[in-house]
C-alpha cells in the first residue's frame, strides 16, 4: 500500500468516526451581555465519546507519522486514571494500532480503575512498574527497550507533532467565527494544547492558559521548547494563570466542587473538576475582575475528560 493510499484511508476513517470540526457554541448570560463580551465554547468534548477533546488533537499527527513510517505499535505512559491512556487505547482499537501502556504503580492491575478496564478491553497491553521506575523513565529520561517498529509517545501525549493537530482547532475556530477571536482560553496540564494554540494564532489573539497543576511554572520551559521545535513564528501574546489549581492536579477545593455541581445543574453541557471545571471557574473569576476588554470575542476550549 502506498503512503498516499494509506493516508486517504486514514483520513476517511477520521471522517467516519469523529465529529470534526467540533461545534462552536455561543455561551450567553446577563453578565456577559452587560460587559459586551461575546463568549463561545469550542466543544472538543464532542469529537468522540472515547477519543475526547485535546487527546485526539495531540495524537493525530503522531499517528500520521507512524503510518508514514509503517509503524504499527504505540508505546505510551500514564497513571490509572489517565485520559491519555483511555484515548490512546481507543485510538488503537479504531485505527488498527497495537498499543502498550507503561502504568505507574506496580500494585495496580487491569481492573484497578475504569480507565484500565477500558484500555484492557480495547486490547492495550498494560505493563505496571513502580513509581520509582516510572519517575526514572519520565523525569530522568531512562531509556526503555522498544521494537524498531514502535512509536513512543510521552505521558499526556504531547510531542512536536501535537502542535499541528491543535493548530487545526485554531483554524476551525477562525473559520466558524469568520475572524480570529480576541482571546482563546484553555486548561494547561502538559503544555501541548496551549503550545499548539500559541504556535497557530496571530498576535491579535491573546492566548490564556489556566494551569491545573500546583507549582506548574516549569511548564513555561516546556512551552518554549515545543515552540522552538515547531520552528513557527510565535505569537508572544499569551499569559498563564497559576493560582486556579485548587490544590493541585486532580485535587478540588470545596469552592470548585460547588461551582462544578451548580454549573452542571444549570447548563446544557457538563464540565469535570480536573480540567474544564478549573477553566470555567477561573473564567468566571476573571470576568468578575473585569479582566476582559468590552466588545471582545472570547473562546473557551472544552478539552473533554468526561466519560459518557
Amino acid at each position: 500500500m502506498t503512503d498516499n493510499t494509506a493516508n486517504i484511508e486514514f483520513e476517511d476513517k477520521i471522517k467516519r468516526i469523529l465529529l470534526l470540526p467540533s461545534p462552536l457554541h455561543k455561551f450567553e448570560n446577563e453578565v456577559y451581555a452587560k460587559l459586551n463580551l461575546e463568549v463561545f465554547i469550542k466543544r472538543d468534548d464532542l469529537i468522540h465519546k472515547e477519543i475526547s477533546g485535546n487527546k485526539w488533537r495531540k495524537l493525530k499527527y503522531n499517528l500520521i507519522e507512524a503510518k508514514k513510517n509503517e509503524i504499527n505499535e504505540i508505546i505510551t505512559f500514564g497513571g490509572a486514571y489517565s485520559n491519555h491512556i483511555y484515548a490512546t487505547a481507543a485510538v488503537g482499537k479504531y485505527f488498527g494500532f497495537e498499543t502498550i501502556a507503561i502504568i505507574r504503580g506496580d500494585e495496580l492491575n487491569e481492573n484497578s480503575s475504569e480507565t484500565l478496564k477500558f484500555a484492557s478491553k480495547c486490547g492495550m497491553k498494560l505493563k505496571f512498574i513502580s513509581r520509582t521506575e516510572y519517575r526514572n523513565i519520565r523525569i530522568d529520561k531512562t531509556p526503555i527497550q522498544t521494537n524498531l517498529n514502535s512509536l513512543v509517545i510521552p505521558e499526556g501525549g504531547t510531542t512536536v507533532f501535537s502542535l499541528e493537530g491543535v493548530g487545526e482547532m485554531v483554524e476551525e475556530i477562525n473559520g466558524q467565527l469568520n475572524q480570529s477571536p480576541d482571546y482563546i482560553i484553555c486548561p494547561v496540564g502538559t503544555a501541548g494544547t496551549i503550545a499548539g494554540i500559541i504556535a497557530n494564532t496571530h498576535s491579535s489573539t491573546k492566548v490564556i492558559g489556566i494551569c491545573v497543576l500546583k507549582k506548574g511554572q516549569y511548564l513555561e520551559t516546556e512551552i518554549e521548547n515545543l515552540l522552538n521545535q515547531s520552528k513557527k513564528e510565535t505569537n508572544l501574546n499569551y499569559e498563564i494563570f497559576w493560582d486556579f489549581h485548587h490544590g493541585g492536579y486532580a485535587k478540588k477545593s470545596p469552592e470548585l466542587t460547588t461551582f462544578v455541581s451548580n454549573f452542571n445543574s444549570n447548563q446544557e453541557f457538563e464540565i469535570e473538576p480536573i480540567y474544564s471545571g478549573k477553566l470555567f471557574y477561573a473564567f468566571e473569576q476573571l470576568v468578575n475582575q473585569n479582566y476582559f476588554k468590552p466588545n471582545t470575542k472570547i473562546v473557551l476550549i472544552h478539552t473533554g475528560g468526561l466519560r459518557y
